[in-house]
């Protein structure tokens, strides 16, 4: 048997010996997900059934990505640095970077926290003389922010009132704004 088989329980080699397709791994807290995950694309490469490039991980956190670029190293006498294993938000970025053009972005584009973001949203409402009581900062970014997570551009966001479209034009400044800068926040990263 093959020695990266040997400490898995029946379903985890179940999981990991699974055919070459797509494959999604349910299991509680402590039941060895990482462990079956890492193993599966450990075993995919060796037998010759992917390459490393092949491989796209993507996880919640980056300790999580960490673990599982750790425990491959460990498994496989491969670098697997240049393996596309990380977060959502880390492979966007990565993603971005090489393909910076073809997403409308300046080659060195920044990326705005959260405080960046709302500063950013405060220097926009003051050039607009906007009350930042009537749209507070922190409002109006989690207003912004959840349109891009619904995939929804300014142009598109449904507004009924005259408060919801000077949101929706806020959001429309913003997005001008950022353009212009060469910076996108986190909901952008996923969005572009």
């Amino acid at each position: 048997m093959n020695p990266l088989l040997d400490p898995l329980n029946a379903p985890q080699l179940a999981a990991v010996t699974l055919p070459p397709a797509h494959a999604l791994i349910l299991a509680g807290a402590g039941s060895g997900k990482t462990r079956v995950l890492t193993t599966r694309i450990a075993w995919l490469i060796s037998t010759g059934q992917v390459s490393p490039p092949g491989v796209l991980a993507v996880t919640f956190t980056n300790k999580a990505a960490k673990e599982m670029q750790t425990r491959l190293a460990g498994m496989l006498p491969i670098n697997v640095k240049g393996m596309w294993i990380g977060t959502f938000h880390g492979l966007c970025n990565r993603l971005l970077r090489a393909h910076h053009r073809d997403a409308g972005l300046p080659q060195l584009f920044q990326i705005l926290d959260s405080a960046d973001q709302q500063a950013s949203v405060k220097r926009l409402l003051k050039s607009l003389n906007v009350d930042d009581e009537k749209f507070p900062p922190r409002e109006l970014c989690h207003f912004i922010n959840a349109q891009k997570e619904q995939g929804l551009r300014a142009a598109a966001v449904e507004a009924y009132d005259d408060w919801a479209r000077k949101r929706v034009g806020l959001y429309e400044a913003y997005e001008a704004q950022c353009q212009r800068e060469g910076v996108v926040d986190f909901a952008e990263l996923l969005l572009r």
